[in-house]
């Protein structure tokens, strides 16, 4: 009996995997990369296409409204299947979906160009089961705030893009071989994938159903109270990044290039930097009474942003929002493993409603321009949203009487293990096994 539960330790505490850590996070900023292709060339497309400001914002929110279609089945099917197998594939559909690019002539080609190319946004839920199926509880926050900085991969995308369309690619479809060169590092990063990369050797969910993982979405509120966490904290990064080129542009008159290459880049990074530190911090403390403090400095952030004093006020509060959104993005992705052994399936749950409020509140500000003539309404109803996950860490409404399904002994006091606990949570929210 003591050598099976000496046997059930060791598979309950997986012992890391740096080689998969960073060959995820460079994927995982490869498809970021993509997801932030079509955000550069929105400024542009009113240019070349005399589309309108709503038509390119449409055009924007279209990547994070399809990812945010996928991330449910992708984090179920990474359960099941493993990380190796479903990243190589989204990969490698990245890639067919990028060379239709070079055929995008209307404007509904476009919509479905842009389209598919969300899927670059949806490969955060297959990389994020990855990682933590590899790493213990006690590592797992600063594990996959490491991985989380593969949000700078929008930058890399939006600067890549607006350097080629406007230093390289000269003529009037020069541009388009944006769209091959990007197609050929995905198919690369594909053979990278699957060749250097494995799925841990205990992996619980080979074995089950997908309707045994599904069950996760009826185990109780929580399963629901953390995408609407990580609809505020990461939705700030797929929110901004969508609408800010054309709202620099349109409300700012800042120039096109400046937009997608200066300001929005450094909105990416402020999210990517503070992630680890999220990660951190989420390892060693109370993470919701950690999220109730960063939400509370984004409450006072997002209300003066709405007010829209002046260029430098706005540029402030923006990139103040994203530095607490970062931290506060990663705080919450601990959660999911912390309450949860389905970490794919609610990855993808999570990351759905964060790529939701990027397609939501993009389209909320453009009828906000067109109906009102300006952006006030709309960035006021995104005060309330962060009003709204303040009241979710204040008053833990949903995590009282929710008990963590392993615990978790903090990684600074020399051990590196969790604890199973006997509880009378369901199944779906049993000990969490990889």
């Amino acid at each position: 009996m003591e050598d099976a539960s000496v046997e059930l330790d060791r598979m309950a505490d997986p012992p890391g995997n740096p080689k998969v850590l960073w060959i995820s996070s460079l994927a995982f900023t490869l498809g970021f990369a993509v997801w932030g292709m079509f955000s550069a060339l929105a400024p542009f497309l009113i240019k070349w296409y005399s589309f309108s400001v709503a038509q390119v914002l449409l055009l924007a929110a279209m990547e994070p409204l399809f990812a945010a279609a996928v991330s449910i089945p992708l984090g179920i099917w990474t359960d099941k299947f493993g990380g190796r197998l479903v990243f190589t594939v989204l990969l490698l559909s990245m890639t067919v979906s990028l060379f239709l690019g070079l055929y995008a002539e209307s404007y509904y080609s476009f919509l479905l160009l842009g389209t598919l190319l969300g899927l670059g946004g949806a490969s955060f839920v297959v990389g994020a089961a990855h990682v933590s199926s590899w790493y213990p509880k006690s590592k797992q926050g600063t594990a996959l705030g490491i991985f989380a900085m593969g949000n700078v991969g929008i930058t890399v995308g939006m600067m890549t893009v607006t350097f080629l369309v406007t230093r390289v690619l000269e003529g009037p479809d020069g541009w388009r071989m944006i769209f091959p060169i990007f197609a050929v590092f995905t198919l690369l990063m594909a053979a990278v994938y699957w060749f250097f990369t494995s799925d841990p050797p205990h992996q619980r969910h080979k074995s089950a159903s997908l309707r045994e993982i599904v069950a996760v979405y009826r185990s109780g509120v929580v399963v629901w109270l953390v995408p609407a966490l990580y609809w505020v904290s990461f939705g700030t990064l797929t929110f901004f990044a969508s609408f800010m080129p054309t709202y620099l542009v349109d409300r700012w008159h800042v120039d096109a290039a400046r937009g997608t290459m200066v300001y929005t880049p450094l909105l990416v990074i402020c999210v990517a930097i503070t992630r680890p530190l999220g990660g951190w911090l989420a390892d060693r403390f109370d993470v919701l009474k950690i999220l109730s403090w960063m939400f509370s400095i984004m409450v006072v952030l997002a209300a003066v942003m709405a007010m829209q004093i002046s260029l430098h006020v706005e540029l402030f509060t923006i990139y103040g929002l994203a530095l607490f959104a970062g931290a506060a993005a990663a705080a919450v992705v601990k959660l999911i493993p912390l309450y949860f052994k389905e970490v794919g399936a609610v990855s993808g749950l999570a990351k759905a409603a964060g790529a939701a409020c990027g397609f939501t509140m993009t389209m909320t500000l453009a009828a906000s321009k067109n109906l009102l003539g300006g952006y006030t309404a709309g960035f006021a109803i995104w005060t309330l949203m962060n009003v709204g996950a303040l009241y979710i860490t204040l008053s833990r409404v949903g995590f009282k009487h929710a008990k963590p399904h392993t615990e978790v002994i903090p990684a600074g006091d020399g051990t590196d293990r969790s604890r199973s606990i006997q509880t009378s949570i369901p199944s779906s929210s049993a000990t969490w096994t990889g």
